[in-house]
């Protein structure tokens, strides 16, 4: 049993998922929505949706879509994974996006386009066999003409799009400075490339000459290296150890990267935080209670800070009690 996942505006990859999904489960779903209508115990609402449901895909040109985007978003979506999962290796990023162009010209070809609109053909009926039902269509060209430029025109759009959605990944170069996998590397070979990047767009808050010492202890120095894991615990580590003091200039540069992340996302959500933020944008206002969650997520250091205040807990206790609530809870 698959099953299709709902869409929602601010997680555009659902739209690839459910494509993929419908393509690759398309004889099911058809013989589904077949065998609701002949069941005489559904309820008119649910025949009525099968029945739109079953029309939308018996249309060819809701078919010929449906493959089209099916053989770019399958694509695409892997690209999107590794870019967002190998975000500080940007020379590697751009690799893969240059990858992602080629596929996407090769399939910007008359034997790509045949296969596409033979499979529509063959699930649907070919609209070159059917009578034109508007004399004004009359003076168009082959439907299959007019398929053609309409695939044409999506992969040229895709082909536009892609180097503009990746426009200012060279202005990002300067996340390689942090890359774990890369430290052994640069302590030989000192990365000049990615460290004039971050003094080009971020120079103005850092002391170039202490930034470049302190990095070259932390791609020197085992110990410091010790927590290689996520960004975040190594931002973390450095607090604890108090070297956000000894060495500003490098915590603020985690710092930097650190932000880059939240405000970049690529297909997928990848932050607990920004998934409560994401929850509070989608719901309405008056909802007290996730604005409350969101505000505490946001704010995690002064809550932490308020908690350690003596009569903290009372206090909220105390707030709590005030609300208007079913069950009595204070007691004399």
């Amino acid at each position: 049993m698959c099953k299709v996942k709902l869409n929602a505006p601010t997680r555009w990859n659902f739209t690839s998922r459910i494509v993929s999904t419908v393509a690759n489960n398309y004889d099911a779903l058809l013989q589904t929505f077949e065998n609701i209508i002949a069941d005489k115990t559904m309820d008119d609402d649910t025949l009525d949706c099968a029945k739109g449901f079953l029309m939308k895909l018996e249309d060819f040109e809701f078919v010929f879509m449906l493959y089209t985007f099916e053989q770019i978003f399958s694509e695409t979506d892997v690209v999107y994974d590794i870019v967002q999962q190998r975000a500080m290796d940007v020379l590697y990023c751009k690799k893969i996006i240059e990858s992602l162009l080629a596929y996407v010209k090769e399939k910007r070809s008359e034997g790509s386009f045949q296969t596409v609109y033979a499979k529509a053909a063959h699930l649907t009926s070919d609209p070159q066999t059917e009578r034109l039902r508007k004399r004004r269509l009359s003076q168009l060209h082959d439907p299959k003409e007019r398929y053609r430029n309409l695939y044409m025109a999506i992969l040229d759009n895709l082909s536009e799009q892609i180097p503009r959605r990746f426009a200012n990944l060279e202005s990002m170069r300067f996340l390689e400075l942090v890359n774990p996998g890369k430290f052994d590397e640069m302590r030989q070979i000192f990365p000049e490339e990615a460290f004039q990047s971050v003094l080009k767009t971020y120079g103005q808050f850092f002391d170039s000459g202490r930034l470049r010492s302190e990095l070259q202890v932390l791609y020197s120095n085992q110990d410091l290296q010790g927590n290689r894991g996520k960004l975040c615990d190594f931002l973390l580590f450095m607090k604890d150890m108090e070297l956000d003091s000894t060495m500003p200039q490098l915590y603020k540069l985690l710092s930097l990267v650190g932000t880059i992340g939240a405000t970049s996302a690529g297909v997928e959500r990848s932050f607990s935080c920004l998934k409560r933020l994401k929850s509070y944008t989608r719901n309405t206002m008056g909802q007290g209670r996730l604005s409350s969650l969101a505000l505490l997520a946001i704010e995690r250091t002064l809550v932490k800070s308020l908690e350690k205040t003596p009569g903290w807990y009372d206090r909220v206790t105390d707030h709590f009690l005030l609300k208007e609530r079913r069950v009595e809870f204070t007691f004399k």
